[in-house]
């Protein structure tokens, strides 16, 4: 109650003295890169209170950019690393840290962290931006910002006011892609509808174990594919005048994709199908020099995920209702933030408990079991965030007060100045902090847990002495505590501590007209524990019926992913109607353990460099013809997969074609 106390006076003495930013939003020229995830609410990038950027709808398409996650390898600070169920992402140095959003309704799940839309259970096509922000951000978000944020902005009716058709193949997956979107910009209302289909055959597909238990080899072995991935989506927004926003998402999508284990020839299939749907309500009510602001959403997740023939489906149903109010003081030079919510969180058949045999297809015995339960929790949150301007400097402090049905209650700040004596450079100082919602496994039947939490400071200098060229450094140290790491076998590492430090630049550079380069490139350094597993191993039935418990423990090293990573890239329209484009991407060797910590396996460094061909107004107009190259010289590597390493995606080519009308 006294935490409660003190945010409220905070936020009141905040609406007293609050002196802010000048709110108003300019556009120069063509620039339309802003953002709306750093103060929920529009503004250009180098006012935003964070190390941001945005990717464009052309910057996808001119880079014939596939999936998120591919887009998002292509700024500092983010890898990418290719499993067999898909992409799992490291900012900074932490994997699976990162809020996704899409139209701001969060895509993550409780019941685990590698839910991540970074492949093509999510389609391009209906995007018109994407928002990211480096570093924590719970304190306007709430759970789950923790190493950054991605916001996926969909196109509205006054983008499209037409109809676009999007097809796509692709070889060796043999991937067909289809999407229609139409738009209408009617004045009072606009609205937008999307539909795509995705199928493509995976790379490694045959398999050799086809069920889990039996007697004879015979009845376990065997020799078979998986079958194609597949995918759909569609999207819906529609607005009316600027008070009334609805919007909604229905996607499913299926994967099946083959596992291989350290050191022997067993492979089995396994398969996760994420169907993700939402629908979101926005009404706002201007007022003299004040903002009133009402947002409400319900998301349902009914994931399963299955290996040879055992399988699980946790599913999540979120309500959520967030009330924000934004006060300009002093002239428009002041802003004050304060917003309340409220999340309930219905979760069916979570896991309790996973038994680790499960996980070596050389048990002929027993079957593994898996215990699941329902559960529900609730969230309270309260917040708020004060904005100070002067000539050349800008300050803003924000507090938020989470108080959780399961965990402990939290307290999440940030504060920065921003200092720009001349308006071609910023030096933006930043500290901030976040957490992270335990697993599923974790919280049912437990409280007052402590929730994974990271401290952050960056300091950001951005300099753009012409319109033409632009540069950008930042350095940062993230302090994280309590950290709990899921691994393979079914269990979870003891909660640990790590430092990381690390620097990013990012330079972009109008040579000509014609030519434009690109670059960054970032940095990492780690220190703390070890991550520190204690899993069970096997159990033994006594003859009175109960069970005797037998577990193992190992240590291995925080996973960092990469430490140093590698970006250049080239765009070069030689014509008006043609565009050539081509990146070049290094990350560094990697270490992954398998076997409980036994066996480890570094991966090579990696140099790729993928091209794109654009031709606009191919024989009539408004039609566009590309070719996308990926890997171009086909180089075999491995990279790390859940039970041992995997062979990464070979050369692969892509044919699109665009029509608009």
């Amino acid at each position: 109650m006294t935490q409660v106390i003190a945010i409220l006076s905070f936020l009141l003495a905040g609406a007293q003295i609050a002196l802010a930013i000048d709110t108003s939003l300019l556009f120069v020229g063509e620039d339309l890169s802003v953002l709306t995830i750093a103060s929920r609410r529009a503004e250009p990038i180098e006012q935003a209170p964070a190390v941001a950027q945005v990717i464009t709808k052309e910057d996808l398409e001119r880079n014939g950019v596939r999936t998120l996650g591919e887009a998002l390898s292509m700024l500092p600070g983010f890898y990418m690393s290719s499993r067999e169920w898909g992409t799992q992402p490291y900012l900074r140095g932490v994997s699976n840290s990162i809020l996704f959003l899409y139209d701001s309704v969060p895509l993550t799940s409780d019941n685990t962290k590698t839910i991540n839309p970074l492949d093509e259970e999510l389609s391009l096509y209906n995007i018109e931006r994407i928002e990211v922000i480096r570093g924590p951000g719970s304190v306007l978000w709430g759970p789950d910002a923790f190493a950054g944020i991605v916001n996926i902005v969909p196109k509205q009716g006054r983008d499209v006011d037409g109809v676009e058709l999007n097809l796509d193949v692709g070889t060796p997956d043999h991937e067909a892609d289809f999407n229609i979107n139409w738009g209408k910009n009617a004045g009072l209302w606009e609205a937008f509808l999307s539909i795509s289909a995705t199928r493509l055959e995976p790379m490694q597909n045959k398999y050799n174990v086809v069920r889990f238990e039996g007697d004879e080899s015979s009845e376990r072995l065997g020799y078979s594919r998986v079958d194609d991935s597949k995918y759909l989506e569609a999207v819906l927004n529609f607005s009316w005048q600027d008070w009334l926003h609805i919007s909604g998402r229905w996607s499913d999508a299926e994967r099946p994709y083959v596992l291989g284990e350290s050191e022997t020839d067993f492979i089995w299939a396994g398969k996760r199908e994420s169907p993700f749907r939402f629908v979101r309500l926005e009404m706002e009510r201007p007022m003299d020099h004040s903002d009133l602001r009402f947002n409400a959403y319900y998301n349902e997740l009914d994931y399963k995920e299955e290996e040879i023939n055992l399988s699980w489906t946790p599913k999540s149903h979120v309500s959520f209702g967030e009330v924000l109010y934004d006060r300009e003081l002093w002239d428009t030079k002041g802003l004050f933030t304060v917003g309340a919510s409220y999340r309930y969180n219905k979760v069916t058949d979570a896991i309790v408990r996973k038994d680790p045999l499960y996980f070596g297809p050389d048990n002929i015995l027993f079957t593994p079991q898996i215990e699941q339960e329902d559960f529900n929790t609730s969230l309270w949150s309260i917040f708020g965030q004060v904005r100070h301007h002067w000539n050349h400097l800008d300050a803003w402090l924000g507090l938020r007060l989470d108080n959780h049905s399961q965990y402990n209650q939290t307290i999440s700040h940030n504060m920065g100045i921003s200092w720009f004596p001349r308006s071609s450079w910023y030096l933006k100082l930043l500290y901030g902090t976040a957490y992270r919602t335990p697993y599923n496994q974790e919280l049912v039947g437990r409280k007052g847990l402590d929730p994974e939490q990271i401290q952050n400071l960056s300091m950001n200098l951005t300099w753009h002495p012409y319109a033409s060229f632009s540069f950008s450094a930042t350095i940062f140290w993230n302090e994280i505590r309590h950290h709990i790491q899921e691994e393979p076998y079914g269990g979870f590492s003891k909660p640990g501590s790590e430092d990381i430090y690390g620097g990013e630049l990012d330079i972009s550079w109008q040579v000509s007209h014609s030519l434009r380069f690109w670059a960054n490139t970032t940095l990492l350094s780690q220190d703390g524990d070890k991550e520190k597993y204690k899993v069970l191993d096997h159990f033994l039935i006594k003859p009175d019926g109960t069970r005797e418990y037998y577990y193992s423990s190992w240590e291995t090293p925080f996973d960092t992913g990469p430490e140093n990573l590698l970006n250049i890239g080239l765009l070069w329209s030689p014509l008006d109607r043609l565009d050539f484009s081509t990146r070049l991407q290094y990350a560094d060797s990697m270490t992954s353990y398998y076997k409980q910590g036994e066996i480890s396996y570094s991966t090579t460094s990696q140099w790729l460099l993928d091209t794109t061909i654009t031709v606009s107004d191919v024989l009539i107009q408004n039609l566009d013809i590309q070719l996308a190259l990926k890997n171009v010289f086909n180089r075999h590597y491995k990279v790390s997969g859940t039970y041992s390493p995997t062979e990464a995606d070979p050369f692969e080519a892509y044919l699109g074609l665009k029509w608009r009308y």
